[in-house]
């Protein structure tokens, strides 16, 4: 049974579906395969199942019934996720839910008592806790070598317009619930432990739809850096993905290259304050004796940020992880219990910026 494939039904096959969940899974098939597909678009679930050499269900409901499933994907319109995550825990399956992980932590508590109920696993996808530049960004910071962190800027910048059903309330989109699990994932994670504050702001700008395409949210509290993220698409001219401030030095970069700096001020006379003034009427100043380091990812870079995929590198280190969950019983690495924490803040951020979960709130 341990070298045994997990069967894999995938329920919705546009982007997130197909451009992501069946290409991993056709590139680990040692692992995974996908014995059954569900989309409401007859052509392309025919043309998606042919593909895949797979059978094609019409619906969520005929998906989860299918006996060889063993694990559901579910990656249809934003506002589904919560109740057809539930009904396949409900048919027996384990669940990959894409984000948002539901749009209310009561959706995410309902999701945890299925998953109990049913004695499965349902797993939130943050594949992007893999990212090898915010791993690298995070061993920085946890080294202390940039002293106590003040500040964290994340940036998801891009321009363009946008005309799809993710920019329409009616089924959740808005950059909150499409792309905004995954910088505010980074984000909390670097944030620390405790709730944060939380000020946010949103606007529609270019899109077709009503649901917002600017969003900007600030993270604080007692005791913590404030971390604040921007995700948008009126960014014509886009900034480091990634600014640190700390009090010994700072961070910057993106994806291809990080760079960072320090003092070592142990190494240096102290400072103590000195009311008098200064001989030739000028501000304090001294050299400071900066150490330099930098990362660039081995092997080819995948761009990511605002409206790219994830990296493969990314998405197939979750999915290792999740094989050696259910087949092999370790503990899962991205639990719902982390997601719900998420969940809540982005509740805040939606009461904040004034943003409905859907059409009509």
């Amino acid at each position: 049974m341990a070298d045994k494939p997990i069967t894999v039904g995938i329920a919705g096959l546009g982007r997130s579906g197909w451009g992501i969940h069946a290409r991993a899974i056709g590139a680990i098939p040692d692992r995974f395969r996908v014995v059954a597909v569900a989309d409401e678009i007859p052509e392309r679930l025919q043309e998606s199942a042919t593909a895949l050499g797979c059978r094609a269900h019409a619906g969520i409901d005929a998906l989860v019934a299918d006996p060889e499933v063993e694990l559901v994907v579910v990656s249809t319109y934003n506002h589904l996720h919560a109740d057809h995550a539930r009904r396949a825990l409900t048919a027996g399956k384990h669940v990959l839910c894409e984000k948002p992980f539901g749009l209310t932590t009561r959706d995410v508590d309902d999701m945890i008592a299925a998953a109990r109920a049913a004695g499965r696993i349902v797993a939130p996808f943050q594949q992007r806790r893999y990212e090898k530049d915010f791993l690298k960004v995070k061993e920085v910071i946890d080294s202390g070598v940039l002293g106590e962190i003040v500040h964290i800027r994340i940036t998801w910048h891009a321009f363009k317009r946008r005309w799809d059903w993710q920019t329409i309330r009616q089924r959740a989109g808005g950059a909150l619930n499409n792309n905004g699990p995954h910088p505010l994932d980074h984000a909390m994670t670097l944030f620390g432990e405790g709730e944060p504050g939380v000020w946010a702001e949103a606007r529609r700008c270019l899109c077709a739809g009503e649901a917002e395409d600017h969003l900007k949210v600030i993270l604080y509290g007692e005791g913590r850096p404030t971390v604040e993220f921007e995700l948008t698409d009126v960014w014509a001219y886009p900034q480091d993905r990634w600014t640190v401030a700390g009090t010994r030095g700072g961070l910057r970069g993106n994806e291809r290259k990080l760079e960072w700096k320090w003092v070592d001020f142990e190494a240096l006379p102290p400072r103590p304050l000195d009311l008098r003034p200064t001989p030739d009427r000028s501000y304090n100043n001294e050299k400071l004796p900066w150490q330099t380091a930098a990362w660039e990812p081995e092997g080819r870079v995948q761009a990511g940020g605002a409206g790219a995929a994830p990296p493969q590198q990314a998405v197939l280190a979750y999915y290792g992880d999740l094989y050696r969950t259910i087949r092999e019983g370790a503990p899962l690495a991205v639990t719902p219990e982390s997601a719900r924490r998420r969940v809540a803040v982005m509740e805040k951020i939606r009461r904040q910026a004034g943003i409905p979960a859907q059409a009509g709130e």
